[in-house]
């Protein structure tokens, strides 16, 4: 379990950190798709929740979000959020 729980705490910081960087070059109104193969809230929902409450995600909003459960399609679960940098002119 202890290895587990190192696992999700260096992923979802790996997760940040991408989020974050790649962030800072997306133009005014342009958009970003932040996508996960997992259904876990920490890899997820967390994730965008904390991004738009950085520094680096306030200028973004959360335009809408889509979870793919493995139960209900068949395949393996995923997770997408379509954020949009707002338009400074």
């Amino acid at each position: 379990m202890e290895t587990t729980t190192r696992f999700l705490d260096k992923i979802t910081k790996t997760q940040q950190e991408i989020l974050r960087s790649y962030s800072k070059i997306v133009k005014s109104g342009g958009k970003m798709v932040y996508a996960t193969c997992s259904i876990l809230p920490q890899e997820n929902s967390d994730q965008v929740s904390s991004f738009l409450g950085s520094e680096e995600g306030k200028s973004y909003s959360l335009v809408k979000e889509k979870k793919i459960f493995a139960s209900k399609s068949g395949f393996d679960g995923f997770y997408m959020a379509l954020l949009q940098k707002e338009n400074k002119v």
